[in-house]
């Protein structure tokens, strides 16, 4: 009798990098049994850096304000963009456009968080109703009077919503897992 080994893992990203672990959550479902003995069971988006060419309400209104301004987010993405595709709707960018990669409801279960006065937010709740629309397991924290990044900045790190952030985490996590028979080590 041989035993399978199975390697289930959670991503979790920070602002840009809740980019990259989408993406990757994106990746894993196209490559299925490709990734064998690796699957991702879950993500965990923290405050993403999505955009589009067409502005939300938090874009137009907190554009210009708090830690991070629309005039540099755009230039992030010329950075990280290459020249040819440089476009705000470009799949790894905007999460909603058509096409952008496998179906929604083939996404793992995610976690969202989103800061009141972040001005990326509305896309990032945008992406988590859609999510929830196609019956992904999908679980939103809102903290309120904070912003873009407020429970990873080390200046930030001891406010409540900080604190209160890192818990939610780990409750969300240990649930998840728990709930689903799945075993989790650090």
């Amino acid at each position: 009798m041989s035993s399978t080994i199975c390697f289930r893992c959670v991503l979790l990203g920070v602002s840009c990098g809740a980019n990259i672990a989408d993406y990757v959550a994106q990746r894993s479902v196209e490559a299925d049994k490709l990734l064998d003995p690796i699957k991702v069971v879950a993500q965990i988006l923290m405050y993403h850096f999505f955009i589009g060419s067409v502005p939300t309400k938090s874009e137009i209104n907190l554009a210009n304000s708090y830690f991070y301004d629309k005039a540099m987010c755009l230039l992030a993405w010329k950075l990280f963009l290459p020249e040819e595709e440089v476009n705000l709707n470009h799949p790894t960018a905007n999460p909603l456009i058509p096409g952008r990669g496998p179906p929604l409801k083939c996404m793992p279960p995610t976690l969202t968080v989103v800061a009141e006065h972040d001005w990326m937010r509305d896309r990032a709740i945008a992406y988590s109703e859609e999510l929830r629309k196609v019956n992904v397991d999908v679980v939103l924290f809102y903290y309120k009077d904070v912003v873009h990044e407020f429970a990873t900045l080390d200046v930030l790190l001891k406010i409540p919503q900080a604190q209160a952030c890192a818990e939610d985490i780990a409750i969300w996590v240990k649930k998840y897992i728990s709930l689903r028979g799945h075993e989790f080590s650090y």
